[in-house]
């Protein structure tokens, strides 16, 4: 009989074993190494632009947008107020589409609440968005009445008399500035005290002055009337023959106009906190968005292009405007305006057919755009 070797039957579990042995103390060994080496090594933390690259970081030019709503309706806008994120104040055309009315639109569910009828272009609203100031026709639409109504309480609670006026602006939180065509007034809502400033033809007159002209035949009152914030100065806008200018009035003392920037064409225009002006027209023979410092009386420009309409956040941070292309769909652009300059600009709608009114309230940007028979309201939400 043959014998069989018990080292023979295992062998090759031997050698699997020793190889397994070999490669364990290699790698400890290894690390001891690695240690020894490693004695003085300490923890450094490294500059965050160091790993600034398109590959592991967010696109740091793009204007981040959390929501947008878009709603189509089946009637024009002619008017917008902001009072939060679901409720804005529109004039839209009346049941009977002979006139007009006043609603507030639901944003969530796109649904009306009628406040007025009859009503007057124009509305404004309170500094705390509590109550509204509109006219309506009376007597046959031969007379306004000028009304305050609670958006509270959803009632009138009254009426302001001997006012009638137009693009009213709140100077404070009791008193808005308007103008009635022949008269800029002064009216106090609390009290209804209507104060006559001065006459349309008394500050034609000023404005002729402060530009070294007695041809008053040229110059043409456009209202679009601005405050410097904290200041009791007001700026309004003129077209003066072939060219517009920016006008100061000082409200202490209404008899002090003067022109305090003049360009080829200035379609809109608003005062910053440091009182330097943002507007868009055309300046140098050039279509855009400027700025322009009063202390220097120079335009810097911020943007070239047809550009038709621009809102200005409250805290200055950030600015939205319309710009038309070449093919006149335009487009929605956002930015954040930097020390005079728009950083991250971006493209943030696209194909608009029209833009009608802008309009911030917080981190919300609220747009109209209105045809003859249809309009679209646009909510973007940073």
């Amino acid at each position: 009989m043959k014998k069989v070797s018990l080292l023979g039957n295992y062998r090759h579990y031997m050698i699997l074993g020793l190889l397994l042995l070999v490669f364990i103390l290699g790698f400890y060994g290894l690390g001891s190494i690695y240690a020894l080496s490693s004695i003085d090594s300490r923890t450094v933390v490294l500059k965050n632009s160091q790993f600034n690259t398109s590959l592991i970081s967010s696109n740091a030019e793009a204007f981040e947008i959390k929501a947008v709503t878009k709603l189509t309706n089946n009637y024009p806008i002619y008017d917008l107020q902001v009072r939060d994120h679901n409720n804005v104040i529109i004039t839209v055309p009346d049941n009977s589409l002979s006139g007009l009315k006043i609603a507030v639109l639901h944003l969530d569910n796109n649904q009306m609440s009628d406040i007025a009828e009859n009503v007057e272009y124009g509305i404004t609203l309170t500094p705390d968005a509590k109550q509204l100031i509109y006219s309506k026709f009376e007597n046959g639409g031969e007379s306004l009445r000028t009304n305050v109504y609670s958006l509270e309480l959803n009632k009138d609670l009254k009426q302001l008399k001997n006012d009638n006026s137009y693009s009213n602006m709140f100077i404070d939180h009791e008193r808005y500035l308007g103008f009635s065509g022949s008269t800029v007034i002064l009216t106090n809502v609390s009290t209804g005290k209507v104060q006559q400033l001065i006459t349309y033809d008394q500050l034609l007159e000023l404005i002729g002055t402060s530009i070294g002209s007695s041809n008053l035949n040229g110059i043409t009152i456009r209202w679009d009337i601005i405050q410097n914030p904290g200041k009791n100065k007001v700026y309004f806008l003129a077209e003066i023959n072939s060219s517009y200018g920016i006008f100061e009035m000082d409200l202490k003392n209404t008899s002090k106009v003067k022109l305090v920037a003049k360009g080829e064409q200035i379609n809109q225009f608003l005062v910053t906190n440091n009182g330097d002006f943002v507007l868009q027209g055309k300046i140098n023979n050039t279509d855009g968005l400027f700025l322009y410092n009063q202390a220097t009386g120079q335009f810097k420009l911020l943007k070239e292009g047809i550009i038709t309409n621009y809102a200005l956040q409250s805290d200055e941070s950030r600015i939205a405007y319309f710009m038309v292309n070449s093919n006149q769909i335009g487009d929605m652009h956002a930015a954040y305006l930097d020390n005079g300059s728009l950083d991250s600009d971006t493209v943030i709608y696209q194909n608009i057919q029209s833009v009608q009114t802008m309009k911030w309230h917080e981190d919300d940007l609220f747009v109209t755009g209105s045809q003859l028979s249809k309009s679209e309201i646009y909510r973007f939400t940073f």
